[in-house]
């Protein structure tokens, strides 16, 4: 029960900072309390490591307002 209790709260860490999901490890067995030390130190870093390592696609911010410059 620890281990979920720890990768869960490392995703939410991760979505809070990030605002968006990781990928998860393509194996369906991954070990999770290594995974959740991994998103545990991406928020410490302030740097997505899922990005090269499980493909993580980052949440790209697009105005609605084109026409506005942003200066």
């Amino acid at each position: 029960m620890q281990r979920k209790k720890r990768l869960s709260k490392a995703i939410s860490d991760f979505v809070d900072l990030f605002e968006y999901f990781p990928n998860y490890p393509d194996n369906i067995d991954f070990d999770q309390i290594e995974f959740a030390k991994e998103l545990e130190k991406c928020v410490k870093d302030h740097f997505d490591y899922t990005i090269e390592k499980y493909g993580t696609v980052p949440k790209v911010w697009v105005s609605s307002r084109p026409e506005i410059i942003f200066d």
